[in-house]
């Protein structure tokens, strides 16, 4: 049994060394992975899908930041970035290619056959090289790891000259400054050179909330102040997206109050965190958040072939009206689908992360 402190130590199964551990990350990060492939999958009413977008990945986002120990700021930006290419580079090349591949075998099935009536079979390369959720159609999550990985190496090499408060102060203010003047019309920059500079703010917070032990005690408030936590948290966000409207960082879409885009996210954060910190521990959320870097990317072709497969055997029509209850069922049936490809991938070592 491990302690019940939120800070505890806990010994990794695969690589058997000890680790600092916040036990309701794990909670926080499955709970955003839930959403994510809720987000993703047909049937969910638009009012969730905009909420849910609204703070699910900048959540991410901010637990990366949370999560990178300060120790390991003072090694030298040359191994960092070697370090920040071998764990997140490899893997978004591998998943590009399965997606691809995938791609392939059924783009001239059913109404994929429309979409890509005269797209050439190299087509979907480009996508790779813009790391752009438009240019990547064959698994749009994917834009995630380049923007993940100049967030990550941008952050690294301005602790080198910044300190917590400057770099937390500056990456904030800059991604208040380009939600509020950010027009649909301005060019998109490829590989996350845009989208960075709004996932910095995220990051460089939580690592200001981690430096700061903010919430190292979190396990110890009453579950009645965390219920109201939430409860508060949930209900501002709410009111905050009713103005904003549809946002996505993908798109840099920031709504039609973009000055509300980072403290709806930053609300939205505090509700995740407040309903972790009620929920016990369970394997369930601890497989999710070991392995959110593999299902982040593939559930979305697992929704894709859950729904063609359903056609295919004639279990749904093709043009069946996708409802809440399928969102649900479908979701769970692709992290379950998961399950395989995570056994597998770990198992013979194919990816570092």
């Amino acid at each position: 049994m491990m302690p019940p402190s939120s800070l505890s130590i806990y010994r990794s199964p695969r690589s058997q060394v000890l680790f600092e551990h916040y036990s309701f990350i794990d909670n926080a990060k499955a709970i955003g992975m839930v959403l994510v492939v809720l987000g993703h999958s047909r049937g969910l009413p638009d009012y969730l899908v905009q909420l849910i977008f609204s703070f699910h990945v900048p959540l991410f986002f901010f637990i990366s930041g949370f999560l990178i120990k300060p120790e390991k700021l003072e090694t030298s930006i040359y191994r960092n970035i070697r370090k920040v290419l071998q764990t997140l580079a490899i893997p978004y090349l591998l998943f590009f290619l399965l997606a691809f591949v995938y791609w392939l075998l059924t783009r001239n099935i059913g109404a994929k056959a429309l979409l890509s009536a005269g797209q050439a079979w190299h087509a979907p390369i480009a996508g790779l090289f813009t790391g752009l959720e438009s240019d990547l159609y064959v698994d749009p999550p994917l834009w995630f790891f380049p923007c993940l990985i100049l967030t990550s190496i941008t952050y690294h090499a301005s602790r080198k000259f910044l300190n917590l408060t400057a770099a937390t102060c500056l990456f904030t203010a800059l991604a208040f400054i380009i939600a509020l003047l950010w027009d649909e019309s301005f060019y998109r920059l490829p590989l996350g050179l845009d989208t960075m500079w709004i996932a910095l703010s995220f990051y460089a917070l939580g690592q200001y909330v981690r430096e700061k032990n903010f919430l190292s005690d979190i396990s110890d408030i009453k579950p009645g102040i965390l219920f109201f936590i939430f409860l508060l948290a949930a209900a501002l966000l709410i009111s905050a997206q009713l103005l904003t409207g549809r946002v996505d960082l993908a798109t840099m879409l920031f709504g039609s109050s973009p000055a509300l885009y980072l403290p709806a996210a930053l609300l939205g954060i505090a509700a995740t965190f407040a309903v972790s910190a009620l929920l016990p521990r369970s394997r369930i959320s601890r497989w999710i958040s070991n392995n959110t870097l593999i299902i982040f990317p593939v559930h979305f072709i697992f929704l894709s072939l859950i729904r063609g497969l359903m056609i295919s055997l004639h279990l749904i029509a093709s043009d069946y009206t996708y409802a809440i209850g399928w969102s649900v069922a479908s979701s769970a049936a692709a992290i379950l689908f998961c399950g395989p490809l995570v056994y597998f991938l770990r198992r013979f070592s194919v990816l570092r992360i």
